[in-house]
């Protein structure tokens, strides 16, 4: 069984970027450190796609939905850093 909400690493982190999952250290408690690599490398794959879809300057909406899906996935990144930084 996943440990991954959602099936994937990557499908997790989707999920996260669009608001479905809220991210804290309780998330990430029962992950091992080969679950938090993965998880991590899937969401920095997620950030580049993000960061790569250019909104249009007029489109005001559509750069606020970016902005808060890197903030979301940005945030879970650091979260997962720091419960893989207290493991050690």
């Amino acid at each position: 069984m996943s440990v991954f909400t959602g099936g994937s690493a990557y499908s997790m982190a989707n999920s996260i970027a669009d608001g479905y999952i809220i991210t804290s250290e309780l998330t990430f408690k029962k992950f091992q450190d080969s679950d938090l690599r993965t998880f991590l490398s899937e969401s920095d794959r997620l950030l580049r796609e993000i960061r790569g879809n250019q909104v249009a300057t007029d489109d005001v909406q559509g750069a606020q939905t970016r902005q808060r899906r890197l903030q979301r996935v940005t945030q879970a990144i650091t979260i997962a850093n720091a419960v893989r930084s207290r493991r050690r």
